[in-house]
C-alpha cells in the first residue's frame, strides 16, 4: 500500500467536506437557520485545508506522529459531516437538496472511515 493512496483519500475527504460546507453555508438551499457569510465559509475551508496539509506533512516527516495528527483531523471533520447531516435533515430545504446533502455527506463519512482504516493499517506496518 502506497502513501500516495492515503494522501489521495485525505484530499477526497477534504473535497467532500468542502462541498458539504458550501451547501450548508449558502442561503439559497435553506439548510441552516443561521446564515453563514461567505468570508466565514472561506475561513472555515482555509482552516480545514491547513489542518489537512499539516496532517499530511506530518505523515511524510514523522510517520508515527503523522498518523495521529491526520487521524484526529479526519475525525474532527467527520463530526462536522455528521452535524451537517443532522442539520440538513431537520432543515426546511427541498427534498432534492436534502438528498444531495445526505448522499455527499454519507460518501464523505465513508471515505473518512476508509482513510482511518488505511492510517491504522499503515501504522501497524511501520510500527
Amino acid at each position: 500500500m502506497k502513501l500516495t493512496r492515503l494522501v489521495a483519500f485525505a484530499f477526497v475527504s477534504f473535497f467532500c467536506y468542502g462541498i458539504v460546507n458550501w451547501m450548508m453555508s449558502t442561503s439559497h438551499f435553506h439548510l441552516q437557520a443561521k446564515i453563514i457569510s461567505l468570508p466565514e465559509m472561506w475561513q472555515g475551508l482555509l482552516i480545514a485545508l491547513v489542518l489537512y496539509f499539516v496532517g499530511i506533512l506530518a505523515v511524510y516527516l514523522n510517520r508515527m506522529l503523522g498518523f495521529y495528527v491526520l487521524g484526529i483531523v479526519i475525525l474532527i471533520y467527520s463530526l462536522g459531516l455528521v452535524n451537517a447531516l443532522m442539520s440538513g435533515y431537520q432543515s426546511t430545504a427541498g427534498m432534492e437538496i436534502k438528498l444531495l446533502l445526505e448522499v455527499i455527506g454519507a460518501i464523505g463519512l465513508g471515505i473518512n472511515f476508509y482513510t482511518l482504516v488505511l492510517l491504522t493499517r499503515w501504522r501497524h506496518k511501520t510500527n
